[in-house]
């Protein structure tokens, strides 16, 4: 579907009349946000699940019982004008036919949800320990504001200015998402400007593990080339030299390279800091077995595009590759490393912000380009990078990194619930056992954090994680919902057998995960 701005004719013609009643515009069309008539709640953290949180609330599959947001009216999406995944709101009418939803207190119709990823997780826990308000997006003056523009998903997409600082819109979180509970975030995980999470602050929170999240390591576009390469043998139509390697071929499960554990977590501490130290190929060094031209970047330099301190992409990595904080001597990763000049025999550490940003650094290292975005400035030109980031991400691959194997196995959620693919976390949604809800809008918090957790809504809203190379995305977790007693995944409502909690434990992503209940489920399948 076309882009379309939205001018007054239009506008009359699109959402006027009664079946757009609720939202009121103004002669521009773009909505007016009165407090008469919007509950508006405010969620912060995990950018790693901006997309799962956006598919929530405007994917129109997810059954009707279970939405949110009317899917019979025009739903609108804010976004920051920087990289539009820092900051974001999102504004539509109540459903009517979701059964919790119905008979609110105050009577309002419609609801204006306003999800901060900047900063990543900690941003989701952190706050919410201390009730301390940070900055949201600013929605609701129009002046800020450009658009609407309906696009393919049928979203009218507003665009609005978002400065870091500027502090237009300061607001305690009503709640908060974070991709690995709050314990996490301590020692190289606690983000600027807040103390470590101790177990008096966990003790403040209420804290619901909710979804089984997979992540993934990627690998640069060409990088993952260059791999393919050095791991598969000439014959095969998954080396890029031999005249069957095609698109489909290269982009299939088949023939996704790997890097096993040990080689990842000597990349990410700096251990290895140029890719000639990695012994793979014909001539045992990666970077002079590459004979493409076109996949050759111009240094050997590795270049590491990670989060910062504070997101939940970092910290769920430095526990299941580091160990760390579980481990008192555990190798925490590198840190960043600025403006470090190429020269100097270290690994170039890029710590960002948001897993919008890292596709940002991921790409423009790839292309040799500095214009995808302003958050990373790219003065080195073409080179390869590896990151991290969630499987949700991607899959359309507009970006130029790609997903690979870890020790062998690739990141689907049926590698996961098999116990085979261990880059896999239980977010947690958290609020301040003392925070001061709105009756109305504490079961609306409550109601998205139920519906975030539900697999039919999953086997829905993973449809932004269908890869070329399998299904991934979220589950449910078992705490709230029974496997199957086959031990396989039905990926139309998926719900993971194991977890890092137990019956009589609370989730800590530290504990090895283990089949949760075998009374409410038969085990897991051998394959």
């Amino acid at each position: 579907m076309k882009n379309l701005v939205l001018g007054a004719a239009i506008t009359a013609a699109l959402f006027g009349g009664a079946a757009q009643a609720a939202i009121t515009l103004d002669v521009n069309g773009k909505p007016v946000i009165t407090p008469a008539d919007t509950y508006e709640v405010y969620l912060s953290g995990a950018s790693a699940a901006r997309g799962f949180m956006e598919q929530l609330l405007v994917n129109t599959k997810i059954p009707a019982a279970n939405r949110l947001c009317d899917a019979s009216k025009t739903i609108y999406k804010y976004d920051d004008n920087g990289n539009g995944k820092d900051q974001n709101a999102y504004l539509c009418v109540i459903n009517p036919k979701n059964p919790s939803l119905t008979g609110l207190a105050a009577g309002k119709a419609n609801l204006l949800v306003y999800k901060r990823s900047e900063g990543g997780s900690a941003q989701g826990v952190n706050p919410l320990v201390t009730e301390t308000a940070i900055e949201f997006l600013k929605v609701d003056n129009a002046s800020k504001c450009t658009g609407p523009i309906v696009n393919s998903s049928g979203l009218a997409v507003l665009k609005c200015a978002y400065t870091v600082g500027a502090k237009e819109n300061v607001q305690i979180p009503d709640f908060g998402i974070s991709d690995v509970d709050p314990l996490q975030f301590t020692g190289d995980n606690t983000p600027a400007g807040f103390a470590p999470i101790t177990k008096a602050d966990a003790a403040k929170l209420t804290v619901k593990s909710a979804a089984v999240q997979a992540f993934g390591i990627i690998v640069s576009t060409h990088l993952r080339n260059a791999l393919q390469e050095a791991q598969f043998g000439a014959t095969s139509p998954c080396n890029p030299k031999n005249a069957k390697y095609t698109t489909a071929t290269a982009e299939s499960s088949g023939c996704m390279p790997t890097l096993d554990s040990a080689q990842i977590a000597s990349i990410f501490t700096g251990k290895l800091s140029a890719w000639t130290q990695l012994k793979l190929g014909t001539n045992n060094n990666l970077f002079a077995n590459t004979s493409i031209a076109e996949n050759k970047a111009g240094d050997s330099r590795i270049h590491v595009c990670r989060r910062v301190s504070g997101s939940g992409t970092q910290a769920q990595f430095t526990v299941k590759f580091l160990g760390y904080p579980c481990n008192d001597i555990a190798t925490p990763p590198a840190t960043d490393t600025g403006a470090l000049p190429e020269g100097i025999n270290q690994t170039q550490i890029h710590a960002m912000s948001t897993s919008g940003s890292v596709e940002e650094c991921m790409t423009e290292l790839d292309r040799g380009t500095n214009n995808v975005g302003t958050a990373f400035n790219n003065t080195y030109g073409f080179r390869w990078a590896i990151g991290i980031q969630g499987t949700e991400n991607n899959a359309t691959k507009n970006f130029d990194y790609r997903f690979i194997k870890v020790d062998g196995v690739a990141p689907t959620l049926v590698n996961v619930a098999n116990g085979k693919y261990k880059d896999w976390v239980e977010l947690t949604f958290q609020f301040n056992k003392l925070h001061v809800f709105d009756q109305s809008e504490k079961t609306i918090v409550d109601e998205i954090i139920k519906q975030a957790g539900n697999p039919v809504v999953m086997g829905v809203t993973n449809v932004i994680a269908n890869h070329s190379w399998g299904k991934a995305g979220y589950m449910a977790v078992p705490q709230s919902f029974a496997p199957t007693n086959n031990g396989n995944v039905i990926i139309s409502k998926p719900v993971n057998p194991l977890s890092h909690g137990t019956p009589t434990e609370d989730t800590n992503n530290c504990r090895v995960p283990a089949i949760y209940n075998p009374s409410a489920s038969a085990g897991m399948q051998l394959k």
